[in-house]
């Protein structure tokens, strides 16, 4: 594709859109640290008991999770000033912010949880909504006609931050693979007067990936399309922003990544907290994390390109249905208290968690087009912060009282509910439109190879 970008124009046109993708992977990596934080849920709480609020538990800590998957209407930022000033700009102030968050809280980790909270939850994830949605945007500008392959590969970068960051935190925190006592904490010193530091360490690597990437992140001169020609049926982008929003489409979509969302923030912030009831390397439990990122990320490309192939029903079908069953099965791998089961069970719940995230985005675009798409998505991403009060209030109040088994049980059941939303959707006046409009183009282009 052809662009005006001062760095991207001095490249030959072939591999533009490619080195484009990678620049947005390399970004996207940066920007995953949300899926590390089971990981560094025991290191962090245990710092805090430590030197704050001996009184801290891991169940009232995830509020810093919750906070870290989303600010309310962040991605939405992300859209307008991806559209105002550009993909790179728009990253560049979402990056700006995220990791001078990050930097931040070496100092306030060791003042409060509550400043913890502004600086590693409120500013890294404002940050990080509007660079997302910015690499996002302009990435599938560079492949319109694979908008779930694109999608997929930039996602995939996102959730496979933790390969790199799971075992940067465990090598640095705990390189003599301490193991937490009988109440799920640390208690060695040398261990806990390392936790401040991790953060210096993650902003640096957060840095250079950024300054490498956003240096590549430029747009294409998009061209008018076949796609983009008169069709017999109204298409949902002529419609405008306010129908969209109050359409049952996008209520289902928005429905569907709510209860997906909570249990993907379930399964990433609890899972080593559960492993270590009945597993006590923590060393094996990082590679967990490390291991679970690699599915997260080759699955969401997976997801995407299944997407492309078939739809986003089926696709979303197998995710909810997968997903629903693994969890009900955690409590009976903790029977069996084999680690190895355990580290293939989370492997394949994070390719659940890829196909939530390369999927949904996908069904943004294909039922209501590319023009609205930066705000459309950014509205509908603004559920994982519902999603995530309600995980919070699930994991403070129902986890100490029933434990693990009935929260799992709970959280199962969310995915049974998008397993209906997903086969409800197809009914939804923008599927039915796009599904109709996908048709005519189809005859029309056979109809001009034909005419060729």
């Amino acid at each position: 594709m052809e662009t005006t970008d001062p760095i991207l124009v001095h490249l030959s046109p072939q591999i533009r859109g490619p080195i484009v993708l990678a620049a947005g992977i390399l970004c996207m990596l940066s920007y995953g640290v949300v899926y590390t934080f089971g990981n560094l849920l025991p290191y962090l709480v245990s710092y805090i008991r430590w030197q704050i609020d001996p009184k801290k538990t891991a169940g009232e800590m995830i509020w810093l999770q919750t906070i870290m998957n989303g600010i309310p209407f962040a991605m939405i930022v992300g859209g307008i000033l991806e559209r105002k000033l550009g993909g790179r700009a728009a990253a560049l102030i979402g990056s700006l912010l995220y990791t001078l968050g990050c930097f931040a809280s070496y100092w306030t980790v060791k003042m409060s949880y509550g400043w913890l909270l502004v600086s590693f939850g409120v500013v890294m994830s404002f940050g990080q909504g509007i660079a997302y949605n910015a690499v996002l945007c302009t990435a599938q500008r560079w492949l319109p006609n694979n908008v779930g392959l694109a999608g997929g590969l930039i996602v995939g970068g996102f959730g496979c931050g933790a390969f790199i960051l799971a075992p940067l935190q465990t090598t640095f925190i705990n390189p003599l693979n301490y193991s937490v006592n009988k109440d799920g904490y640390f208690t060695q010193e040398d261990l806990l007067e390392r936790v401040p530091s991790v953060f210096l360490v993650m902003g640096l690597l957060f840095a250079v990936f950024q300054t490498i990437g956003l240096t590549l992140l430029g747009e294409p001169v998009e061209n008018p399309s076949i796609e983009d020609e008169p069709l017999l049926v109204t298409p949902p982008t002529e419609s405008s922003l306010q129908e969209m929003l109050c359409s049952t489409t996008f209520l289902m979509l928005f429905l569907t990544l709510t209860f997906n969302a909570i249990w993907v923030q379930v399964t990433s912030g609890l899972y080593k907290a559960f492993g270590q009831q009945f597993i006590s390397s923590d060393i094996f439990l990082s590679l967990i994390g490390s291991f679970s990122s690699i599915f997260n990320c080759a699955s969401r490309v997976f997801w995407g390109l299944m997407a492309d192939n078939s739809s986003y029903q089926s696709s979303m079908a197998i995710v909810c249905t997968l997903g629903a069953v693994l969890m009900w099965l955690l409590p009976f791998v903790k029977s069996i208290g084999d680690q190895w089961l355990f580290m293939a069970t989370i492997c394949l719940m994070f390719g659940c968690v890829g196909g939530t995230y390369s999927l949904l985005p996908f069904a943004t675009h294909r039922c209501f087009g590319r023009a609205h798409f930066g705000l459309l998505y950014g509205a509908i991403q603004s559920s994982i912060t519902l999603a995530g009060v309600i995980t919070a209030l699930l994991s403070q109040f129902i986890l100490p009282i029933l434990g693990y088994e009935y929260l799992f049980l709970i959280c199962g059941g969310f995915m049974a509910i998008s397993l209906v939303l997903t086969t409800l959707i197809h009914f939804t006046p923008y599927a039915l439109i796009r599904e109709i409009e996908e048709i005519v183009v189809s005859r029309r282009q056979s109809h001009f190879s034909h005419s060729s």
